[in-house]
């Protein structure tokens, strides 16, 4: 009875071990898919920057184009 009384306490022990440790590795994940997406958004928001910045160029140039015809 003891010894089925021990075996059962230990094998409580390792399960709360495992479900914490399960825990961490969660996080520890979260937080890298996390940084991965920050990183990912800064990349677009800079790509969409430049992209708006070619666009707007290319505008003002034709812009400038017309008005030359225009005078």
């Amino acid at each position: 009875m003891r010894k089925t009384l021990l075996l059962m306490s230990i094998l409580a022990l390792a399960a709360c071990n495992t479900a914490q440790g399960v825990k961490k590795d969660v996080t520890i994940g979260a937080e890298k898919a996390g940084e991965a997406l920050h990183k990912g958004g800064e990349a677009v928001g800079e790509a969409l920057n430049k992209t708006g910045e070619v666009v707007g160029g290319a505008i003002k140039k034709g812009g400038e184009a017309v008005q030359k015809v225009v005078d």
